[in-house]
């Protein structure tokens, strides 16, 4: 009975071996899956350590300074260190500069060899992160955790015999964990990895990337709850006679993506032309934060809490064009110091303002239709068609805006789907299409007389 069960095993692994491009080894979704693991744990640690040190920020900003303002010098001081450090990490390795999105990007995009040193990247970039992007600053945890995860991928790559063969592989799923854990955002995050970080789709980028998202999702939600991250009110559905406002707001957003290229591509532009030393450049986005704590603390951070705040109050026009103004022109500064952090949760927190703005002065003309507030619907829109124009990732910013702000089925649908895939693909079976035109594509090439 042994040898029977051996040879129908092997009989088994041979089929899934011997399978058509449409399948792919089980070793590398096994090996997926502890990237997705070990980096949606590493990403959510990051994510968790920023998220309490910017609550207690705003707490501190909100109830603390009131009764002791001189706690501001004291922390003008403490960024002025605070900045030092950041320019000793940068200075002693490059690669954990701004969002690390673009590394990524070009070293899986190449045919050039992917190594770099991982381990000093990994921990350089988690402390930087923390030290530049905590205090408030306006910059995102994506980028960074996409950089983190990738980092995972590599040295889980370097790790055995077996996995060598899968390193792009492999570090692409550590890059759509890092994603999937920093907004709980699986399917997203396998789409921009397709979309944008790889440029194009393949079988074992797919499904190695849909294996590590989900287990890091598993793992984040397991420490953050399964909320989403942007907590906005109900939306019903959308009259058919309110699209043309939609439409307004899509042109206008289309302007605000072709400014926010333009001055984000000439952010380090005054650095340079100021000379400006390393430590002097990181410290400037924190200062920044000083003012903008004092006055509207609610606007600190990457941004998912201004979005959920405006989401849930109801601000004068001129008050959210203030914010956009602000958060806008703050980001591009932020961006430019080349201190560690993402433009991607900014970017969001950008195209929401913009839609709460013109949500805003829809309610103030009376030109949304019925007694309902366009505000929520206005920053979702906002927020999916600022991202999509500019990363020109339209895919991944749809479902991104759906996984982020609404309790919806994407989750559980991916994990079911990716199961049965596999046990289909396991049992030898082939792409229903593919198998019902084989027969005609052999009667084409063998015509009866």
């Amino acid at each position: 009975m042994r040898r029977a069960f051996k040879e129908s095993a092997t009989r088994f692994t041979g089929r899934i071996r011997s399978a058509s491009h449409h399948s792919v080894s089980p070793r590398l979704l096994g090996w997926s899956i502890v990237v997705g693991v070990v980096a949606g744990f590493t990403a959510s640690m990051f994510r968790l350590a920023l998220q309490t040190i910017l609550h207690a920020i705003i707490h501190l900003y909100k109830y603390v300074i009131p009764e002791h303002p001189w706690i501001v010098a004291v922390a003008v001081v403490l960024f002025a260190v605070l900045g030092c450090c950041i320019a000793a990490l940068i200075r002693s390795d490059p690669l954990i500069k701004g969002s690390g999105i673009p590394d990524v990007e070009q070293r899986l995009r190449s045919h050039a060899s992917l190594q770099f040193p991982w381990f000093r990247v990994l921990w350089k970039k988690i402390l930087g992160g923390i030290l530049a992007i905590g205090p408030g600053a306006f910059a995102g945890r994506e980028g960074p955790s996409i950089q983190i995860g990738a980092c995972v991928g590599l040295g889980v790559s370097a790790s055995t015999m077996t996995t060598r063969s899968y390193k792009r592989e492999l570090v692409a799923a550590g890059a759509a964990a890092g994603l999937s854990a920093a907004f709980n955002a699986p399917i997203a995050a396998v789409l921009f990895v397709a979309e944008e970080i790889y440029s194009r789709f393949t079988l074992k980028i797919g499904l190695s990337t849909f294996a590590a998202a989900l287990s890091a999702n598993a793992v984040s939600s397991s420490i953050f709850g399964i909320e989403p991250v942007f907590s906005l009110p109900h939306v019903g559905r959308t009259p058919i006679s309110a699209y043309w406002s939609i439409g307004v707001l899509a042109i206008l957003l289309g302007v605000l993506a072709w400014a926010y290229e333009w001055t984000l591509l000439r952010s380090t532009k005054p650095y340079d032309a100021l000379h400006l030393p390393l430590a002097v450049r990181a410290l400037i986005p924190l200062l920044l934060t000083v003012p903008v704590g004092l006055l509207a603390p609610d606007l600190l951070g990457g941004g998912n809490v201004t979005v959920t705040t405006v989401g849930n109050g109801h601000f004068a026009l001129w008050i959210l064009l203030t914010f956009l103004v602000v958060r806008f022109a703050i980001s591009q500064i932020t961006y430019g110091s080349g201190n560690p952090g993402g433009i991607f949760l900014p970017i969001l927190t950008l195209g929401a303002l913009a839609g709460a703005s013109w949500g805003a002065f829809l309610n103030l003309q009376h030109l949304w239709p019925g007694d309902t507030d366009a505000t929520a619907l206005m920053i979702m829109v906002g927020m999916s068609g600022l991202f999509g124009a500019v990363s020109k990732a339209p895919l991944t910013a749809i479902i991104l805006v759906t996984e982020m702000t609404s309790y919806n089925l994407l989750m559980p649908l991916g994990f079911a789907t990716l199961i049965s895939y596999l046990v289909y693909d396991a049992m030898g079976g082939k792409p229903i299409y593919d198998a019902l035109g084989k027969p005609l594509k052999m009667a084409a090439l063998h015509p009866s007389d």
